[in-house]
């Protein structure tokens, strides 16, 4: 496993933790829908799983992972801005490179 941030202890008894599990194959999100949703101070825990090479960015959380194929990757942190995050790739493959959102993470205010 990759992990991609930590879990503050303070927060791990007051706040709900929400895994989703985001499988990707083609280059494109298979699951879950295009858009995760969660609400400040949720602590999450996103699963990456690619059939390829990537290098993603959680924009607004500057949260980066590389998955590589067949071993899942893990982004942990805690839901502290609301607003609406694109997750982009920063490479596919073997020189892929692209900058447009593969899914969005939304945050709502409690």
């Amino acid at each position: 496993f990759i992990i991609s941030g930590l879990f503050p202890t303070v927060f791990a008894q007051n706040s709900p933790r929400r895994m989703v599990e985001v499988r990707i194959e083609g280059r494109t999100v298979v699951a879950p829908a295009n858009t995760i949703k969660m609400n400040e101070g949720d602590l999450v825990e996103l699963h990456w799983t690619s059939d390829e090479y990537v290098e993603l960015h959680l924009h607004g959380y500057d949260m980066k992972l590389t998955v590589l194929p067949g071993k899942p990757g893990i982004m942990a942190f805690e839901a502290f801005a609301s607003g609406r995050f694109p997750i982009t790739s920063h490479g596919w493959g073997k020189g892929g490179h692209g900058h447009d959102a593969i899914m969005y993470f939304e945050v709502y205010p409690q």
